[in-house]
């Protein structure tokens, strides 16, 4: 999790939220104690650790001002903060995909190590609910482990070494990618060029310019 405290432009806008909270719910006669009382008691209902907003840190910043700004009738913004989870997942799906792992392999090894009822369709969020991040990185390096173990296999079999264990021959363009850099086709040079002055031959050649002989 982000444990960074929240900054001071962070801290004004809250504090300046919750003033204005506070004036309107007085406004409609409701009684309140006082203003400092009051924030704390809403910071802490929004986040459950500190009453504080010099001790909140950063993913409390977010839940902090959708609860001020319920009060004052303001949209609420997304949490756009990443958990500990939420990175473990992602590299889990990263994983996953790199080594063309079916969900329902997943699915098989959580019910098998972690006893939690799953799909191939539902496997990443019974993760996130009943899974601890440990478990989830634990599940990646499986995945990982797995992948590298097809992967030398494959090389065992074939006899070629491979980047991409996912890689179908059949896509190879034509001289396979001995002239490609990337998408980039490198065009041969068409033959030796009559040599300089000096006795150097220049190895450089446009496409468009015809070689003169």
């Amino acid at each position: 999790m982000n444990n960074k405290p929240l900054t001071k432009r962070q801290i004004a806008v809250l504090s300046i939220m919750a003033g204005k909270a506070y004036k309107r719910i007085q406004s409609q006669g409701c009684p309140l104690p006082s203003l400092r009382d009051w924030r704390h008691d809403e910071v802490w209902a929004a986040t459950g650790i500190t009453e504080s907003l010099t001790k909140a840190t950063q993913e409390h910043y977010v839940p902090i001002y959708n609860r001020l700004a319920s009060y004052l009738g303001c949209a609420p913004v997304k949490d756009r903060t990443w958990s500990e989870m939420d990175k473990a997942i992602h590299n889990l799906r990263d994983a996953m995909q790199r080594y063309e792992i079916t969900p329902d392999y997943l699915a098989e090894i959580v019910r098998d190590q972690l006893h939690l009822p799953c799909t191939g369709r539902d496997v990443y969020q019974a993760l996130r609910n009943w899974a601890a991040v440990e478990h989830v990185r634990h599940l990646m390096y499986t995945v990982i482990n797995r992948g590298r173990a097809e992967t030398r296999k494959m090389v065992a079999e074939t006899g070629q070494e491979t980047y991409e264990p996912h890689a179908d021959p059949c896509t190879m363009p034509p001289g396979k990618l001995a002239d490609h850099v990337g998408a980039v086709r490198i065009v041969p040079t068409p033959g030796p060029h009559n040599p300089t002055a000096r006795g150097f031959h220049s190895n450089i050649w446009m496409p468009d310019q015809e070689v003169q002989p």
